[in-house]
């Protein structure tokens, strides 16, 4: 029997309970070979687009930029960043690619046992997610998260008016949840863990290796090691 010490634990969604980087690799695919060529392989694409989603995703949060523009526009400087000029067109295609491909989605190796597991425990379990409300309960109800999560312990950053990792969305959970005793679950370090810290919650980052001088509780490869971990609290 697990034996955990935490309050609450919560997790975020994208590349954690899920693993999008296999989405986009599709994606890429198709987008390579009937739209438009780029001369790099999916490995360096990959990196440089999340770093435009989430600087488009601020302007739209933050400025109030409008969704699809945001969508598109991510797509658009991610290839100039590339060489290539694209169009509205082929950005819109990119973004169908993504919902095409999104019904496919399905949990990590894992994370139904651990999820089974702190529910036997009667542990109160949470999702804290940035991105658009519509988009992000799709995905949740794709997954069929309601089974262990139920939809009032949802937070999604489009909702809230806050994004991580200001420390205002943290709290706002903290207060909802009445709890102090918390642990969070996510695998980007700035967004998940560094977030997490501010407000004095633990964390786990899921990544392949430690991040120097990282602030996380522990770093974790998969769900089969965070079991195994809380299993030793």
């Amino acid at each position: 029997m697990i034996v955990v010490s935490y309050q609450a634990i919560g997790f975020d969604l994208d590349d954690t309970l899920y693993d999008r980087c296999e989405i986009y690799r599709k994606i890429f695919t198709v987008m390579q070979a009937a739209v438009t060529h780029l001369e790099v392989d999916f490995e360096t694409f990959y990196p440089i687009y999340l770093d435009y989603s989430d600087a488009e995703y601020e302007l739209f949060i933050r400025h109030g930029k409008e969704k699809e523009a945001y969508r598109n526009d991510r797509v658009i400087a991610t290839y100039k960043y590339f060489g290539k000029s694209i169009n509205q067109d082929a950005a819109i295609t990119f973004n169908a690619l993504y919902l095409y491909f999104r019904d496919e989605l399905e949990l990590r190796p894992g994370v139904k046992m651990l999820l089974n597991y702190l529910k036997q425990q009667e542990i109160k379990m949470f999702i804290l997610t940035n991105g658009p409300s519509v988009e992000q309960r799709n995905k949740l109800h794709q997954l069929k998260l309601e089974e262990w999560i139920p939809a009032s312990c949802w937070y999604i950053s489009d909702e809230l008016g806050y994004s991580k990792p200001d420390v205002d969305i943290f709290k706002l959970v903290e207060r909802d949840l009445d709890v102090e005793n918390i642990l969070y679950i996510g695998d980007d370090y700035h967004n998940d863990i560094i977030g997490a810290q501010s407000v004095g919650w633990k964390s786990f980052h899921l990544a392949k290796q430690v991040t120097k001088y990282s602030l996380a509780t522990q770093t974790v490869g998969n769900f089969d090691e965070i079991l195994s971990v809380l299993n030793r609290v």
